[in-house]
């Protein structure tokens, strides 16, 4: 990837990301340790985080990365 190819990657993803709403049971092992990168609500077992992906499967996929990291 040149950094024209780079580039344009960028753009497009700056124009085209959105905000997706993911919820999902929260893990027995989570624990927060250090930057939080998602407006996130729990209530009970229940966590809800605001995603900014490009479409709502990249949303999924970063906030399970996320959860699987804090351990």
């Amino acid at each position: 990837m040149n950094s024209a190819d780079m580039a344009t990657n960028l753009i497009f993803r700056a124009k085209n990301l959105q905000e997706f709403t993911v919820i999902t049971e929260l893990p027995d092992d989570f624990a927060f340790r250090g930057v939080i990168p998602f407006d996130m609500q729990i209530t009970g077992n229940i966590l809800e985080a605001k995603v900014w992906a490009i479409d709502f499967d990249e949303a999924v996929y970063r906030l399970n990365e996320f959860l699987q990291n804090t351990d």
